[in-house]
């Protein structure tokens, strides 16, 4: 079953030049979808129609199967489910301290305090920050950042977060760190995760689905592994392959060497090279 479901989506900015052309899309309930494509794709202005933060020209959102009224009231229902990250998290935080930006949302909902506190103190440890919680925000590190940001999101109790670049700015710590985070709240608390990016090498190890999108519309899409099959599409669509899938890609073609070509995480790509060497393969 789909969480969120888009047909036809349009939207132009003041300029004119179509920012969304007709995307039809649909992620699936308790999995992760990877939204792809170079700067200016479209990926960030899908988002924002999305949540409404952004009213589209034309089409259709559906979320739980029920289509999206942008009327002010309705969207606040609307924004408890779909939580967003931004790329910056310097655009989210803005409260004193990390437990203040922390419980906004849920204040904002009107809950009791008792209810707050116990959002907020899970929304900490799950995101691992109890140590920073009382830090102002603007002495984390970027990461850190990242970290409080989703925390923010996670005290709606969301069914959907999307992040907009999650791991842009970090380091491959911060990067494994952030991705892992992601992965453990969608697996323990059943969160649908869709994510933009380009960075190819998260997608296989974290991603069940993927759009590419170009120009605001969707030009491809599948499971990893068949993206993956398709590498001049991809590089069409200013992508690449993931550098294993790149590996596999150049062993098959330059070397002759009858790799899986889909071979997209060292995992896969270990399996591939053990695979030839049992056959005894003459390199």
């Amino acid at each position: 079953m789909n969480i969120i479901e888009t047909k036809n989506l349009c939207y132009s900015y003041e300029e004119g030049k179509p920012a969304l052309d007709n995307v039809s899309i649909s992620f699936p309930k308790g999995k992760c979808t990877a939204v792809l494509g170079g700067n200016g794709a479209g990926k960030s202005t899908l988002f924002l129609n999305l949540n409404g933060v952004l009213t589209p020209d034309s089409g259709e959102v559906f979320l739980d199967g029920e289509r999206i009224s942008y009327r002010k009231k309705d969207l606040l229902e609307v924004r408890r489910k779909i939580g967003i990250v931004f790329q910056d998290p310097n655009d989210q935080l803005f409260s004193a301290s990390v437990r203040k930006d922390i419980s906004f949302g849920a204040v904002n909902l009107g809950l009791p305090k008792e209810e707050v506190e116990r959002r907020v103190e899970e929304a900490i440890r799950d995101t691992g920050i109890a140590q920073l919680s009382d830090r102002p925000t603007h002495a984390l590190s970027f990461g850190q950042k990242k970290r409080a940001a989703i925390a923010g999101v996670l005290v709606m109790e969301p069914e959907l977060i999307i992040l907009d670049e999650p791991t842009a700015g970090l380091d491959p710590e911060g990067v494994s760190g952030i991705m892992g985070l992601l992965q453990k709240i969608q697996w323990e608390k059943g969160v649908t995760i869709v994510i933009a990016t380009h960075e190819m090498d998260i997608v296989p190890l974290f991603c069940d689905y993927a759009y590419v999108m170009d120009n605001g519309r969707v030009t491809l899409s599948g499971t990893p592994k068949e993206l993956f099959d398709e590498p001049q599409k991809l590089r069409e669509n200013h992508l690449r392959l993931p550098r294993i899938a790149h590996l596999m890609e150049v062993l098959g073609k330059e070397d002759k060497l009858p790799v899986d070509r889909t071979a997209a995480t060292v995992s896969q790509g270990r399996a591939a090279v053990n695979k030839l060497l049992r056959k005894d393969w003459p390199l």
